[in-house]
């Protein structure tokens, strides 16, 4: 009797042991699954995020430039004009020189980050549109209708945005910029002849482009996936560990206090690792739910997160869902744990068995 206990007891270990196995290899390969899943779906959305960050800067930029352009029109270039009548010209009452300078002391102080008023026929030849800028000015002309256009471009330092607006000459432009017989003695005294003039009433000349470096908020991007990754990583480590390591210190406790563990169906010991597994799916399911909320707030701010976790908001409830897989595995653990189980044969103690199978 005792060799077909015992038999039947190495059976049951046997399984115990061999399920152990398939389930940490199913737990390696969800983790291995997931992870790559959620890398490729959060890589672009996190680069998106940090793009239209860039572009808020480079838009900021815009308007600053537009504003000193504008003060330069209106403020500078009246009270200059008027102390020389027009016989000396002084660079700084042109607004496109005085944006430019203003964004090239930003430039000191912040590599890569630039202001151009680039054109195709300039008097000032420093302001003559390179190839990528004929390719910006080019979509312009071809596209009429665009005031705005947003580019890329890879370059030594890194990857660049581009915000590009059309510079459209109007009549004051004309001015100096129309014919070589009509333009002021003092501009060509200061750019000769030979450029910038001939341009067309509200033809596009050239466009105003901010340059704003991608780098650091693609590497902000890439932290932060790299943080949410850390995250799964850990949760599912957690998970694997609670599922082998929770039975033994359930055996062990249940040893210290004095009882005597019986020959059982597997369903306990299936009950003890389901228990387990379930305290890691819910560990898993909360920290979905944090990432969600972390998502939420970097991608809209705080008030969205705010609204997120308004509890009079019912749909925001449905971010409990994370860890129903958790709650209902540890029901189930606890149902198994206190079915009545069906011994192999009554009363006889394991250890009892374990030790008279050494005797013999």
């Amino acid at each position: 009797m005792i060799d077909d206990v015992q038999s039947a007891l190495s059976r049951v270990e046997g399984r115990v042991v061999g399920a152990s196995l398939k389930v940490n290899l199913v737990f390696l390969a969800v983790a291995a699954i997931v992870v790559e899943l959620f890398t490729v779906v959060s890589t672009p959305f996190l680069e998106n995020v940090a793009r239209a960050e860039v572009l808020q800067k480079a838009r900021i930029m815009m308007e600053a430039a537009l504003g000193i352009r504008t003060y330069t029109s209106n403020e500078i270039a009246p009270l200059l004009n008027a102390r020389t009548d027009g016989e000396e010209f002084y660079a700084q009452t042109i607004p496109a020189y005085a944006a430019t300078k203003n964004f090239a002391l930003l430039a000191s102080k912040f590599r890569d980050y630039a202001y151009r008023e680039a054109a195709l026929n300039p008097m000032n030849l420093a302001n003559r549109a390179v190839d990528w800028e004929t390719d910006i000015i080019n979509n312009f002309r071809g596209n009429p209708k665009n005031r705005e256009l947003v580019t890329e471009r890879e370059t030594d330092g890194g990857r660049l945005l581009h915000l590009s607006q059309p510079i459209i000459s109007g009549g004051p432009c004309l001015t100096c910029h129309g014919s070589v017989g009509n333009a002021p003695r003092a501009i060509l005294s200061a750019y000769g002849t030979e450029n910038g003039f001939g341009w067309k009433l509200d033809e596009i000349v050239g466009a105003q482009i901010v340059s704003v470096p991608m780098a650091v908020a693609f590497a902000d991007a890439a932290k932060v996936k790299n943080l949410f990754v850390g995250v799964l990583a850990g949760v599912f480590v957690l998970m694997i560990g609670l599922f082998n390591l929770l039975p033994i210190l359930m055996k062990t406790v249940s040893q210290a206090g004095g009882r005597t563990t019986q020959v059982t169906s597997a369903n306990l010991t299936m009950a003890e690792s389901l228990n387990a597994f379930g305290y890691g799916l819910l560990a898993a399911g909360i920290a979905v739910i944090m990432v969600g909320y972390v998502i939420v707030y970097v991608r809209a701010g705080i008030g969205a997160l705010g609204e997120a976790l308004n509890p009079f908001v019912l749909v925001n409830y449905a971010s409990l869902a994370a860890v129903a897989p958790g709650a209902f595995t540890i029901l189930l653990a606890g149902y198994l744990r206190n079915r009545p189980q069906s011994r192999l044969h009554p009363h006889v103690d394991v250890a009892r068995v374990r030790g008279e199978g050494h005797d013999r």
